[in-house]
């Protein structure tokens, strides 16, 4: 799967699982150009869509300038310069040095002691909540992808299934025409001619389902609509490599909005504790003056100047202190309200996803070769004048349906696993479907694929 990553900043991130954290701070650079159009795989994809996406890059700016914010606010105020000239005469509104005072200082604001450090210690987490946030954008993108790829997968596999049913009905066609030739019906023959026109159609539709999957891909990764994109890789089936309850544990863990509440949570916590740092310790202002020598003070002097706030009257630091008590027991409802959304998004991607996989094992294991042994007998019937052209016509279009039908089912399972992948908050460890295997065209003669 994908491969581990790097942390951001030292200490911010460490990646025990491939998570969509990771996945946003990938070193690894996306796939080129060249390499889409050779062969798409669906881990390729979903890494270059992140690493493309500008809403994935807008997040990550903005947890960029939060975490900026925090060394912005555990620095001192800047201090105020201030110039005052007294009772300068206004006969004379030029002669300064007839002022009664004449001075210019220096102030610097003092905050409450600690206030600073909570302050840069919140801005610390909600700069963690600002890289969940950009790790939600990616695993949003990420989601898209694989919808993507899983529609790319099913369009192939239809234009396959009809490609090879095509070559069927060219098969019969000839068969038809060679009894036609010894006396047959022609009748036959147009009923062979019409459902080949009915495969070329087939054909032609899934041709445009695949131009419209390449130019969503395209789409996604930034490309030009029609920029060549290799066909996708198509494994063997999958289903999950963990249960229900492990795919619960690590989407409590790993889901960006439950680490994003949880930051906002913290950040909450510590605005709480400045305010009531401010609540219970007030605030200093100092001032170093400097006299020059007018008027009544022929000399040069110095003075100082403090002062402080009172924080204990009027109620207003109070007041401020108790609305961050309740900011704080909304963000903690807030972080169990993302839990429990996880933990819907889980129960529910995981229940679909293991009956998807379901159906596609029953139709693959017993519906397919049941059509298929029903074609064969009416194949060699037709080939051999037993049967009529009706049965082996019927017979012929059960095995299309059915192969349709696994083409869909499969394409459910590889929508649900990615509904799966984003309830986890990560790309889910999968396992092959044993039983399961993919649609192929009939057997009879020598016309199968």
């Amino acid at each position: 799967m994908l491969t581990v990553l790097r942390a951001r900043r030292a200490g911010a991130l460490t990646c025990a699982a491939v998570t969509y954290a990771c996945i946003l701070h990938a070193s690894e650079p996306p796939a080129p150009d060249a390499a889409l159009a050779t062969r798409v795989d669906r881990a390729s994809l979903v890494r270059a869509a992140v690493g493309v996406s500008p809403q994935v890059r807008a997040a990550k700016g903005r947890a960029r300038a939060l975490a900026r914010e925090g060394d912005a606010v555990s620095r001192l105020p800047p201090p105020s310069v201030m110039v005052q000239v007294w009772q300068v005469p206004l006969a004379k509104p030029y002669a300064v040095g007839d002022a009664q005072m004449a001075m210019i200082g220096v102030e610097q604001e003092l905050p409450a002691p600690g206030a600073r450090g909570e302050r840069e210690a919140a801005k610390a987490e909600l700069a963690r909540e600002g890289d969940a946030m950009a790790a939600e954008r990616a695993r949003l993108v990420a989601r898209d992808a694989e919808h993507a790829f899983a529609d790319y997968l099913e369009a192939t596999a239809r234009r396959r299934v009809h490609l090879g049913h095509r070559d069927v009905d060219a098969r019969m066609l000839r068969v038809a025409e060679a009894r036609q030739a010894a006396g047959g019906s022609l009748v036959e023959i147009a009923r062979i001619e019409a459902e080949l026109e009915r495969s070329h159609a087939d054909v032609a539709t899934d041709e445009a389902r695949e131009d419209a999957a390449r130019a969503r891909i395209n789409a996604l990764l930034g490309r030009e609509l029609g920029a060549p994109l290799g066909p996708p890789e198509d494994a063997a089936p999958e289903v999950p490599a963990w249960d229900a309850a492990t795919l619960l544990a690590k989407a409590r863990a790993a889901r960006p909005e439950v680490l994003g509440a949880r930051a906002a949570r913290d950040a909450e916590a510590r605005e709480l504790a400045a305010a009531e740092r401010e609540a219970a310790w007030p605030s200093f202002k100092i001032a170093g003056l400097y006299f020059a020598p007018v008027g009544p003070m022929p000399a040069h002097g110095y003075g100082v100047n403090a002062s402080m706030t009172l924080p204990w009257l009027w109620g207003a630091a109070g007041a401020r202190r108790d609305v961050e008590r309740e900011r704080l027991e909304a963000a903690g409802s807030e972080v169990d309200a993302q839990r429990l959304a996880v933990d819907v998004d889980v129960a529910t991607a995981e229940a679909t996803t293991r009956s998807a996989a379901r159906r596609l094992d029953l139709l693959a294991a017993r519906a397919r070769p049941a059509a298929q042994r029903a074609f064969d007998v009416a194949w060699n019937g037709y080939e051999s004048g037993r049967t009529d052209l009706t049965s082996a016509l019927v017979a012929q279009r059960s095995v299309v349906d059915l192969d349709l039908e696994i083409v869909m089912a499969r394409a459910a399972l590889e929508h649900a696993l990615a509904d799966l992948d984003a309830a986890a908050g990560m790309p889910v460890p999968r396992v092959p479907l044993a039983t399961a295997g993919t649609a192929t065209a009939p057997k009879g003669g020598d016309h199968g694929r």
